[in-house]
């Protein structure tokens, strides 16, 4: 590792790494939303979006172009104390990346005109802030708990200031602040280190050093406890508690990372293990330690529904106190002290994510070794420890808790906020009044790269074994076909639940012990289901390889299915299924998947109806997984630091003798094209609008999937048309995208965005009319050869983990295309011509076959009614009951 310093003040951090042809780029800018002025306020987020929009080389949209010409991925992100610009690319393409963000940083425009309809977007993102209600609820815990530092004030902005800001304040900003002097660069990958330093030199050391003064703040103690509450119309609760604690160079940051893991991360931690799964009082539970450069806040909380929530936020509190009065055990200590120490193991698989922690600490922390003093107080914790340090900040008058109640009516919203005001300081000092009298809950003890190897065993099983030593981890995928593609209606859900119940016990072992002997492992493992296919994954340090191979076999030969076990889950999938009505992104998909698909299962929501979740019995579950998921069907993949020979012998010794041969798949009807154009629509009152464009789509061993894949990142991206011409040029969504979703039976060709209803209909006209176009005629061969570039250098950049190229391997066996299509993506992609790409449009892009989803306020303006643009459609149905 190489540090240095050039003349002109800019820090550079490099790392070189030859394990893939890959290099990552992060400019660490020493500003975040903590220095913006007043009435200025979420100025640092507008660069974000800005920087990367035109230099005086490079036009509108360029730069994304450029990167994705050159196989890589460019974004940025902002938090209160910095903002940080990051480029992933093959590193053949080092100098193009070089200069990219050498001329961003030192160079950009600020276009008036690219401004306005970028402020705009940004508006857009406030505004889907304000329909995610954890969001809502975390926002103003930090609004709360911060009474005087700028950390009470959201990173984003408010819409006000930022609907005021001008090119003359950014101007301002940025010559202040991105000077080189207050700019890291971090680079990682696959580089010459002397050649690099002086391309950077060339790029990058030409201006004088500018230092700067970071204005400080001092946030006064906080002496009793406060409360904030709202209300809004959504299916569930929200509550989020935050403790002050110091910031990242504190002696006690690593002991707070240990309570939070222990605490709320993982489904061995105590929060997730009470209040969710034995007690079912939440759907969904956290902990974190934010530690930033100044003060931050360790947060706790979760999402309960409406009648649970008083006995929800009461089990959170009994938790969190009992840390401060009595000592955790040692084994959780461990368990949590492995999970810290796995996820540095793990970070180091990505180049990317070797930058990000090598910036994180360079200059949040403000300096590179004090990594190695973070690690030390993570191996010096003791128990003892960590209840010093619980009492130190858990305490009632440190404490600010935010809840979101659900609510229609106004009057109710606010009777219920103030009742919540005064009761939950109530509950946290109640809660630790019992912690001091008596918690004492007992607790169980815890208990050389190759080719691909093929094997298939005797009753059917394929196992495929690649050895990477390069990183400690070994991941495995087991894979039967299966999903949601087999399920009816009486049935939907099925293959999730099994999937939930799969490793939540057996004939050997409880859910519990298997939950922490993973985790003890540095490991995690669970069930999935998908539209196509039904299996267990698991990722766990490679030294533990035959324990996770022992545990996945007992989970596929002997699941238990347990009656307590079912009843807990069905309550999750419930609740999950409830809460969806939150999200609109799943609505207005749903909306989509119900009205393309008539009468094949890819119609249904793979959680199912609750209906058909409340109907399902420990006995279906078991006669079904016997009839479709019997072992000799099964693709088993593993891919880390593991000996083939001993894997295969592990294997057979594990699964051959006792695997009966798999069942028949059985047959599913293919679904047949749209007789005319639909079109649904749902009302909700919400801030946006969202809609669906879709089509009928492809197969994943239809050779049109790779022109499809083409099409859509031609229409999608950050150098789209679609972005460009929606988002970019006219400001009307944060987000809009186009994509191929293939399936083993046809899927979906989509496009989604979620703009203001105002702007509903000039987001359907310009989706229609850039739809058009590559129907019309055939795309430009720049751009051609940009969305090839793009496509094969994502993915080659997302099959660095371990676990992503298991799941290619193990998916493409188990469809039939075989283990090896995954080296035969870049091929068919770069074979790809114009006249492919406006062929497969013209063949799945029908208007006559369209189907259009809207989601929308009902006082909106109602497009969707409307007939459409596209010639030779037929009329719009009338509007369908929902």
């Amino acid at each position: 590792m190489i540090r240095t310093t050039l003349a002109s003040g800019l820090k550079i951090v490099l790392e070189e790494n030859h394990a893939a042809p890959v290099v990552a780029f992060q400019a660490w800018v020493g500003v975040g939303s903590a220095d913006e002025p007043p009435g200025s306020y979420g100025i640092a987020h507008v660069f974000e979006h800005m920087l990367f929009k035109g230099t005086a080389r490079r036009g509108v949209g360029e730069i994304a172009q450029e990167v994705e010409a050159s196989g890589g991925d460019i974004n940025a992100w902002t938090s209160f104390d910095q903002t940080v610009y990051h480029l992933v690319m093959a590193s053949r393409y080092f100098d193009t990346g070089l200069d990219i963000l050498a001329d961003a940083i030192q160079s950009s425009s600020f276009d008036p005109g690219e401004l306005a309809r970028e402020l705009k977007v940004v508006i857009e993102e406030i505004k889907q802030g304000e329909d995610a209600p954890a969001r809502v609820t975390t926002q103003s815990l930090f609004g709360a708990a911060y009474a005087k530092h700028p950390y009470r004030r959201p990173v984003i902005g408010f819409e006000k200031q930022v609907r005021a800001l001008t090119r003359e304040r950014l101007l301002e900003f940025f010559h202040k602040w991105y000077v080189l002097s207050n700019v890291t660069l971090v680079v990682v990958g696959d580089v010459e280190p002397e050649r690099a330093l002086r391309k950077i030199g060339q790029a990058l050391g030409g201006a004088q050093p500018q230092p700067l003064e970071r204005k400080s703040f001092r946030e006064p103690e906080q002496r009793a406890p406060r409360a904030v509450a709202q209300w809004q119309n959504v299916r569930e609760a929200h509550v989020a508690m935050g403790f002050h604690i110091p910031g990242i160079r504190h002696p006690d940051t690593g002991a707070l990372d240990l309570l939070a893991i222990i605490l709320g991360q993982g489904d061995s931690s105590r929060m997730n293990l009470e209040v969710r799964r034995n007690r079912q009082l939440a759907s969904d539970i956290y902990a974190y330690s934010y530690t930033p450069r100044d003060p931050g806040l360790l947060v706790v909380g979760g999402a309960s529904t409406p009648d649970a929530l008083e006995d929800c936020t009461k089990a959170i509190h009994d938790e969190v106190f009992r840390v401060v009065h009595e000592e955790v055990l040692t084994q959780e200590l461990a368990k949590a002290r492995t999970i810290i120490e796995s996820d540095a193991v793990y970070q180091k698989e990505t180049v990317q994510g070797m930058a990000r922690k090598m910036g994180f600490f360079e200059t949040v922390a403000g300096d590179l070794d004090y990594e190695r003093e973070y690690n030390r107080q993570i191996q010096e914790a003791t128990p003892h420890k960590l209840r010093e340090v619980a009492a130190r900040y858990l305490r009632v008058e440190n404490l600010t808790a935010s809840i979101l109640i659900p609510e229609t009516d106004a009057k109710r919203g606010q009777r219920a906020v103030q009742k919540w005001k005064q009761k939950l300081p109530e509950l946290a000092a109640k809660a630790d009044t019992r912690a001091q009298k008596s918690w004492a809950l007992a607790r169980q003890d815890l208990a050389a790269t190759g080719e691909v190897v093929r094997r298939v065993l005797r009753n059917g099983l394929r196992l495929l074994v690649k050895r990477d030593p390069s990183v400690p981890v070994l991941a495995l995928r087991a894979v039967w076909m299966g999903g949601q593609r087999y399920e009816e209606a009486r049935s939907a859900g099925i293959n999730n639940m099994l999937a939930a119940l799969l490793v939540r016990g057996t004939r050997t072992r409880s859910a519990e012990e298997i939950m922490k002997e993973v985790e003890g492992m540095a490991g995690s493992m669970g069930g999935f289901s998908g539209r196509n296919s039904f299996g267990v994954r698991g990722e766990f340090l490679s030294r533990h390889w035959e324990r996770a191979l022992e545990i996945l076999a007992d989970c596929v030969l002997g699941p238990a299915f347990a009656d307590d076990e079912l009843e807990k889950e069905r309550k999750q999938v419930l609740d999950e299924i409830h809460a969806q009505e939150d999200n609109l992104t799943q609505v207005v998909f749903r909306l989509f998947a119900e009205t393309l698909y008539k009468r094949h299962p890819y119609r249904m929501d793979v959680l199912g109806t609750p209906a058909s979740v409340s109907a399902l019995t420990r006995r279906r579950l078991s006669d079904y997984y016997r009839r479709h998921f019997a072992a000799g069907g099964m693709t088993l993949a593993i891919v880390g630091d593991v000996d083939p020979a001993r894997a295969l012998a592990k294997v057979e010794r594990l699964f051959e003798q006792a695997l009966a041969p798999a069942a028949d798949a059985p047959p599913v009807e293919p679904e047949p094209q749209p007789a005319a154009p639909q079109k649904v629509w749902k009302y909700l009152t919400k801030q946006q609008a969202h809609l669906v464009v879709g089509f009928l789509g492809t197969t994943v061993s239809d050779p049109d999937r790779y022109p499809m894949e083409v099409l859509s990142t031609i229409l999608s991206g950050q150098g789209g048309r679609l972005f460009v011409e929606l988002r970019d040029k006219k400001g009307l969504a944060y987000r809009v995208s186009a994509f191929s979703l293939e399936g083993v039976d046809p899927g979906y060709f989509a496009v989604y965005i979620a703009t203001s209803p105002e702007n509903l209909e000039v987001a359907v006209a310009g989706i229609e009319h850039e739809l058009a176009k590559v129907r019309a005629q055939p795309v430009q061969k720049g751009e051609l050869e940009r969305a090839k570039k793009y496509l094969v250098g994502t993915h080659e950049i997302s099959l660095q983990r371990r676990a992503a190229l298991a799941s290619t391997l193990a998916f493409h066996e188990c469809y039939g295309q075989g283990w090896d299509e995954y080296r035969r993506y870049a091929p068919s992609i770069l074979a790809v011509s114009a006249a492919d790409v406006q062929r497969v449009a013209q063949k799945y892009l029908d208007p006559a076959r369209a189907v259009v989803a809207v989601v929308k306020p009902e006082e909106a303006t109602p497009v969707a009614a409307r007939s459409p643009r596209t010639a030779g459609a037929a009329p719009a149905p009338a509007r369908r009951p929902l």
